[in-house]
């Protein structure tokens, strides 16, 4: 693309060049109260820059506008992002808890329980759909 871009600009400098070359009379351009006597291709190529700065100028505000808008919401958007891997983790937390609760490690046949202590039957929890 931006090959593209250059060269039409050289196209568009050469065209300019022959231009220039060809159109060399004097002319006068009256502006309010100023008078200017200057080459055909001098005046035209004044007018033509003063042209594309207006342009610049009149596309810059919206273009600074919607490029402030973007990082926003890019900045939104990673903002976002980490909340919901956060949200992941604790929801994989929460499912190996359950997990656990549903199935309780088996005591080994031989060990005792501390006394005092008496393991209390939790029913089944079910899973909520993923």
């Amino acid at each position: 693309m931006m090959s593209i871009l250059l060269v039409l600009a050289l196209v568009i400098a050469i065209v300019a060049v022959i231009f220039a070359l060809q159109n060399t009379a004097a002319v006068t351009v009256s502006f309010f109260f100023w008078q200017f006597h200057e080459s055909l291709a001098l005046v035209l190529l004044l007018t033509v820059i003063l042209g594309v700065l207006i342009g610049i100028l009149t596309i810059l505000p919206g273009s600074i506008r919607s490029k402030l808008r973007i990082s926003s919401q890019r900045k939104k958007v990673d903002a976002l992002e980490k909340a919901l891997q956060a949200e992941k983790l604790q929801r994989e937390d929460a499912v190996r808890q359950l997990e656990l609760l549903k199935n309780p490690p088996v005591s080994e046949p031989g060990s005792q329980q501390p006394s005092g202590e008496t393991q209390a039957a939790v029913p089944p929890i079910p899973l909520p759909p993923a």
